[in-house]
C-alpha cells in the first residue's frame, strides 16, 4: 500500500505490564489476520511462517491503539503491531510491523460488504535483524 496515501500516525509509546497483557491480548484475537498478512508477504520469497514471537523492545511496545486516523469513516482506530515471524525450525524471519485498520462492531457480523471487512491491513514493515 502507498504510504502517501494511507498516512501512518505517531502511535503512542507506554512502558506498562498492563500493556504487556494488552499485546498478547490482541495478537491472540487477531491471530488468524496477523498470520495471514505474515504469510502473504513471505509467499513471494518461497518462505511458510508458521508462528511469530512477541518484539521486546524498550522503546516499542509489541501493540499499540490509535483512536482517529484517515479511515475514522471506516474503522474505529489503527492498530500497530510488531512481531517476529518465524518458521517450523524456529528460525526467526526478522522484526515486521504489521499496521491494521480496525472495526470492532463488525467483527462478529455475517455477510459484510467487501469493503468493510472488520479488520485491514494497511501497511506491512520488514525489518532485518542485525547479526551479533
Amino acid at each position: 500500500n502507498n504510504n502517501e496515501e494511507n498516512k501512518i500516525p505517531n502511535f503512542p509509546k507506554t512502558k506498562s505490564l498492563n500493556n504487556r497483557y494488552f499485546s498478547y491480548f490482541i495478537s491472540e484475537l487477531y491471530h488468524k489476520e496477523i498470520m495471514e498478512a505474515i504469510q502473504s508477504y513471505y509467499k513471494g520469497e518461497g518462505i511458510t511462517p508458521k508462528g511469530y514471537g512477541p518484539y521486546e523492545d524498550p522503546d516499542n511496545e509489541m501493540a499499540s491503539i490509535y483512536f482517529g486516523n484517515d479511515f475514522s469513516d471506516k474503522y474505529s482506530y489503527m492498530l500497530k503491531i510488531s512481531l517476529l515471524p518465524t518458521t517450523d525450525d524456529s528460525k526467526v524471519l526478522g522484526r515486521d510491523t504489521l499496521y491494521f485498520a480496525v472495526e470492532p462492531g463488525r467483527q462478529f457480523k455475517k455477510n459484510l460488504p467487501k469493503d468493510y471487512p472488520p479488520i485491514k491491513l494497511i501497511k506491512y514493515e520488514h525489518k532485518e535483524l542485525s547479526k551479533k
